[in-house]
């Protein structure tokens, strides 16, 4: 019972969370890693057209996706994986930012990240996280 309605109170904060991660100049990366990704596709089915016509064009295609994939910034899929997080995961995250904000209300979350060094704080809090629920730890 008690889980349940801590399960409860997790869910908004976890929403809020995310929201606010979505929104930080720090993550901002993330929509440019993408960008960086496509402009490698593009790019390889250019040339591979060029070079090889229709079929160059999908092998250029699938070359360039995954170059542009490998030189992506860790942060690129950091909101992916949290987005993909159990419920035990959440819960998992919501209390260790909790406990890094120092309180259980969102209001706190919104004014702890005031500060710049907070931002980083939760960021890098966050990001190690989401790395270790990727890796399966």
């Amino acid at each position: 019972m008690a889980a349940n309605v801590i399960g409860m109170f997790a869910i908004p904060y976890y929403n809020h969370l995310l929201s606010l991660l979505e929104t930080s100049p720090e993550l901002s990366r993330t929509g440019k890693g993408i960008l960086k990704q496509m402009a490698y596709a593009a790019g390889g089915a250019g040339i591979g057209g060029i070079v090889g016509g229709p079929l160059g064009a999908l092998v250029g295609t699938a070359v360039g996706g995954l170059i542009g994939y490998m030189k992506s910034d860790p942060y690129d899929s950091m909101l992916d994986v949290l987005r993909k997080l159990s419920e035990k995961e959440k819960r998992e995250l919501v209390e260790k930012v909790q406990s890094l904000v120092g309180s259980t209300a969102i209001e706190e979350l919104t004014r702890f990240i005031a500060q710049q060094v907070n931002r980083e704080l939760l960021v890098n809090l966050v990001s190690e996280f989401a790395q270790k629920a990727a890796s399966g730890g």
